[in-house]
């Protein structure tokens, strides 16, 4: 995508930053999680900076490129005061800028961020839309303050995520990105648009998700819920003592089994069809059609064949 924007500097986090980050929003400051969110997210970015070849684009465009461990350190503060820049425009970038360093570029910083704000402000915020169950997200490009994601915002894009999971509304802003910064190139080179003061009374805010955010409690969740838990990602319970992922489901209002006004706990195993296994929940059934069990992705119609669960037998 042709750009206005004269980059002239890439800044990168360290591997010990991006490790600090993970502990720190997973909660395991003293035993590091592995294979987390945040390290996945590393991950992607390691492998988008492989696939532009960032040494030559470097060197083609005469840019500066930076790996730092501590943005706010007065040596880094030092380079940014001495360049003189315009502008940052930051992403995903794992560590909080301090007030000192926001104030160095003279049209001030700009930061992307994957929720319509003031919804969803904080870590991992594309999870959250889906597992609270909104209708529409989008992305904001906002003017970073000394607070997490409370600046005025300069452009936003919004669209509908019904139904989508993490995978498909991970693409989606992926996609939308590029629109993104497009809209914050007219704010500044052709004064488009008007950066707007985001409403207290409407924000919200979110650590990262932990895996206790992704446990599914039958006795306390709707069937709603459990829907956008799965669509979320590795929502998991117990069968059998061994813990289950449920990696697809749809919800229905009942089951053809549940006739003549029979009470049955939530958890319970209330039908075992063609396509699905039906599990009785709060306000609803759910119809489980692919889950991953003892380290293995099984559909419903294996996993019925090699377990032989029971109708009235419960997942807890």
């Amino acid at each position: 995508m042709q750009s206005d924007f004269d980059v002239v500097g890439v800044v990168l986090a360290t591997d010990r930053r991006w490790d600090t980050f993970s502990r720190n929003l997973a909660g395991r400051k003293h035993y590091p999680q592995k294979g987390s969110e945040i390290k996945q997210l590393k991950q992607r970015i390691d492998e988008m900076i492989k696939r532009v070849d960032l040494s030559k684009t470097l060197k083609k465009y005469k840019m500066t490129l930076y790996y730092e461990d501590d943005i706010n350190s007065e040596g880094f503060i030092k380079k940014m005061t001495e360049s003189r820049p315009d502008l940052f425009l930051c992403a995903a970038y794992p560590q909080i800028f301090s007030k000192e360093l926001i104030s160095i570029p003279l049209k001030g910083a700009v930061n992307f961020h994957p929720s319509l704000l003031p919804k969803f402000r904080g870590a991992h915020p594309h999870y959250w839309a889906i597992v609270k169950g909104e209708m529409e997200s989008g992305l904001t490009a906002h003017f970073m303050t000394e607070h997490i994601d409370n600046g005025d915002i300069i452009a936003q894009i919004k669209f509908s995520i019904e139904n989508y999971d993490y995978a498909q509304l991970y693409r989606r802003i992926i996609e939308e990105t590029p629109n993104l910064i497009r809209k914050v190139e007219e704010f500044f080179f052709k004064g488009n648009g008007t950066q707007i003061k985001q409403d207290e009374l409407n924000a919200s805010y979110f650590t990262n998700d932990r895996e206790i955010h992704h446990r599914i409690f039958w006795n306390i969740h709707t069937a709603q819920e459990i829907y956008n838990l799965v669509r979320g990602g590795n929502a998991f319970c117990f069968f059998r003592c061994s813990k289950i992922t449920i990696e697809r489901c749809f919800i229905t209002e009942t089951d053809s089994n549940l006739t003549n006004n029979v009470r049955v706990e939530n958890g319970t195993i209330v039908g075992l069809h063609q396509h699905s296994i039906a599990i009785k929940a709060n306000s609803g059934i759910v119809n489980v059609t692919m889950a991953r069990y003892r380290n293995r992705k099984v559909p419903v119609q294996k996993f019925i064949m090699k377990y032989n669960p029971a109708i009235g037998e419960k997942v807890e």
